[in-house]
């Protein structure tokens, strides 16, 4: 029976081995068939487009083609087309085809290329504007803002305007002058050619080639001094921003320097009513002194007081001791805050010598 068993699977293995043979067979015809499917889209593709091409160029024929089609109609037989490309005809398609592709992507370059040019001039004119406005805001801010107080506001203006359009009729005067210029060569030019057409001395090819080649030596150069007048102006660009941060730092220490000599002022009005106030209590403890010696004096001259006149002296002397301990206490604290103020009025004369020593040199 186990025989019989293993008789009886071979064939069945044998079954699966050749089912899985066909299968992948098929995998592999099933691809194929997809290749070519692809091969053929992208020629049918191809044939489509140069069709379209085709018939819109002869649309204009439409009336010869109908006569030839009547005539071959008129001829009893019928030509057979062809249901297959052959490998020159499909050559020549691909051909056609690339060769149309070129020229549009030629045509979109030079496209492109023109935009391209377009943008830049606009992206160069903006900058020119751009520049010219800058120019323009500082002008007004120095010739409105910054000058001169005596005048009002709504006069500078107008000055400004006026100084401004007058500027702008002699920059139109110019362009004018320049513009009838170039007309009148334009007019030259075109009579020397008309008179060169005339005689027959038409421009030959090399005179063109050599015009060309000027030509480019020129936008060469046109393109070197637009390069340079971009450097400078990038150049005045920095000049400007460096000099209006100088100016800014000049004025900010302009009116340190304001501060610093307004606080010098009032510190020196102050001192010298510290020093009034000090000659004032020193004149005052002169008396004092004088008046307390000669107490001192008439207590020594007199004799042995009563007891009343003696307790009446006494009080007497023990305030007049408070009073001068008073005096002397206002006079120690006086000439303290005159070594306070000569020191600050040191310090304060310090920081302006600084000051004005430094200004100069950061203005520069």
């Amino acid at each position: 029976q186990l025989v019989r068993g293993r008789e009886g699977g071979e064939p069945a293995r044998r079954m699966s081995l050749s089912a899985d043979a066909d299968t992948d067979e098929l995998h592999e015809k099933l691809a194929e068939l997809q290749r070519e499917n692809q091969l053929l889209e992208m020629e049918n593709n191809l044939l489509s487009l140069c069709s379209e091409r085709v018939l819109a160029q002869a649309s204009e024929h439409e009336d010869a083609d109908k006569s030839t089609r009547k005539a071959s109609r008129k001829g009893g037989k019928k030509e057979r087309l062809p249901l297959e490309l052959t490998l020159q005809q499909k050559f020549e398609v691909a051909n056609a085809e690339g060769d149309q592709a070129k020229a549009q992507m030629e045509e979109c370059k030079n496209v492109s290329e023109k935009l391209i040019d377009d943008l830049r001039a606009l992206l160069e004119e903006a900058d020119i504007k751009l520049s010219e406005i800058s120019k323009d805001s500082y002008e007004f801010k120095r010739d409105v803002s910054n000058s001169a107080p005596g005048k009002p506001i709504s006069e500078k203006v107008l000055h400004y305007l006026e100084d401004k359009l007058r500027t702008k009729d002699s920059v139109v005067d110019k362009l004018t002058l320049k513009n009838a210029a170039l007309k009148q060569q334009i007019l030259k030019l075109e009579n020397q050619l008309q008179h060169k057409e005339e005689m027959g001395e038409v421009l030959h090819v090399i005179d063109f080639d050599q015009l060309k080649i000027e030509n480019q030596q020129y936008l060469e150069k046109i393109e070197e001094r637009n390069n340079e007048l971009l450097k400078l102006k990038l150049t005045t660009g920095n000049i400007v921003q460096t000099l209006n941060a100088s100016k800014k730092r000049l004025n900010r220490l302009m009116m340190e320097s304001e501060t610093l000599k307004r606080m010098i002022l009032e510190k020196q009005a102050l001192t010298k009513k510290v020093c009034e106030e000090i000659d004032s209590i020193e004149v005052e403890k002169v008396k004092v002194k004088k008046a307390n010696a000669a107490l001192h004096k008439q207590i020594e001259e007199s004799g042995m007081p009563e007891v009343l006149e003696y307790v009446t002296q006494k009080a007497a002397a023990h305030q007049l001791t408070k009073d001068l301990n008073n005096y002397e206490r206002k006079v120690e604290i006086s000439e303290m805050e005159l070594k306070r103020r000569r020191v600050q009025l040191r310090s304060a004369g310090m920081m302006t010598g600084a000051s004005s020593n430094r200004s100069p040199s950061q203005g520069y």
